[in-house]
């Protein structure tokens, strides 16, 4: 059959989309999701490392109960399947059934399929830096790859085909990046889909829908957005996997007499 390795119109991507859903089968997945689709209310748009460990921490101090697929990978499969494999659409969409919010690689992918069945479902989009976003994601590539080697655990992408849905769906292989050893061709075309991602979700999702939001706003725009209460707790500023990540490449170090010592 044609397999297609991308379900989006990125740059990457030199297969065509696929044909327009049926109506009767878009008709069975609502039917389907129906008892959840009031549930779910929420997903960030935003590429991973661009605030979405903080906006996952906000959600929940919002009082919402979001999926971070970029956390939680054991949740991952038919999501990674559906987008880059022959998954079906009705698997993907029934990992949200637990939960009322969601981001990170790879769900941020699937605007399209969830703004479809979970139709009063919103949208936020955080914007950073195209180069600070590649620079700090490179920075944890270079924090866990160290910690893979210090612990002498191999890379699991290493041993996988480069077209399987399981090696594309992790590090946006899927937007051509590499950054552990990228070259100058992979970073512009990485940068150009992040780019390209950022700008087609503003031009597919209808603006009453989409919270474009900057992060020194705080509370005000998000609570609004999503009709709660403004917390009286501080925003959340953490970064879970960077601070974990570090916290054992410090841990390694000291395990060599290499690290400072506080």
């Amino acid at each position: 059959g044609n397999h297609s390795s991308c379900k989006r119109p990125i740059l990457l991507c030199i297969v065509h989309m696929p044909e327009a859903m049926s109506h009767q089968r878009f008709l069975t997945i609502l039917s389907v999701l129906w008892a959840s689709s009031a549930a779910f209310k929420l997903l960030d748009v935003g590429a991973p490392r661009a605030g979405t460990q903080t906006m996952y921490d906000a959600m929940r101090i919002l009082g919402f109960n979001p999926l971070h697929t970029g956390v939680s990978r054991e949740i991952r499969p038919p999501l990674c399947d559906y987008l880059f494999g022959n998954g079906r659409l009705e698997d993907a969409l029934a990992t949200l059934a637990a939960f009322d919010g969601a981001m990170d690689e790879p769900v941020m992918l699937m605007y399209e399929e969830v703004m479809a069945a979970f139709p009063e479902a919103k949208f936020l989009l955080t914007l950073s830096d195209a180069e600070s976003w590649f620079n700090s994601t490179v920075e944890l590539a270079r924090t866990m790859s160290f910690n893979r080697a210090v612990m002498s655990v191999p890379d699991p992408l290493d041993e996988l085909d480069r077209n399987s849905w399981k090696f594309l769906c992790s590090g946006m292989k899927s937007w051509g990046c590499n950054f552990e050893n990228s070259s100058a061709e992979e970073k512009e075309t990485c940068l150009q889909n992040y780019a390209r991602h950022n700008e087609r979700v503003q031009e597919v999702i209808p603006p009453e829908r989409l919270l474009v939001y900057n992060w020194s706003d705080g509370w005000a725009p998000l609570a609004h957005f999503l009709g709660t209460a403004i917390p009286e707790e501080e925003f959340p500023h953490e970064d879970a996997v960077k601070s974990r990540n570090e916290e054992r490449e410090v841990e390694a170090l000291r395990s060599f007499g290499l690290a400072a010592v506080e």
